[in-house]
């Protein structure tokens, strides 16, 4: 199985996602040759036919589709829809890391559980067969706009005890 999906990416969505004509009529848009499968309401595979189509689209972060930013991951055989992001819920991302016109730093907005540790570092890296997985780096995250919450009491500003 893991051959057959050599070219196939996992895309993600935070919302229910469109209909699949119009994930399909976006495909047809961008010139990429691929089968478009549907996982479940938020999960939905793409197979590409050739490294030409697939190698432009597995580089990208995220694909936008009527609105909804689809998380694109390289599929493995350990895949699990459920999967929690070590930080929070990605949500956004900037132009700059976008259009990675930024390249010394990634902005993310994420939406983030306030009554769990907030991590200081995440390793970030890529897994791919043409590379070793010794390019994983630690890098260290810093939050913006977090607001004051009272883990004792769950309730914002009250730092109360």
């Amino acid at each position: 199985m893991a051959a057959e999906c050599e070219h196939t990416l996992v895309d993600r969505l935070l919302k229910p996602r469109p209909q699949i004509n119009c994930i399909r009529s976006n495909f047809k848009e961008m010139i990429y040759v691929t089968k478009i499968g549907v996982y479940d309401n938020y999960n939905v595979f793409l197979d590409f036919t050739n490294d030409d189509d697939f190698n432009p689209t597995r580089y990208k972060c995220i694909i936008d589709i009527e609105g909804q930013q689809m998380w694109l991951q390289k599929w493995s055989p350990d895949f699990k829809e459920k999967e929690d992001f070590s930080i929070g819920t990605p949500l956004e991302m900037d132009l700059a890391t976008i259009g990675r016109t930024r390249p010394s730093m990634a902005k993310v907005r994420v939406e983030i559980d306030l009554i769990k540790p907030q991590l200081d570092s995440v390793y970030v890296g890529l897994t791919h067969k043409n590379f070793p997985q010794t390019g994983f780096m630690q890098e260290k995250i810093e939050y913006e706009g977090v607001p004051k919450y009272c883990k004792y009491c769950k309730k914002k500003k009250n730092m109360g005890i």
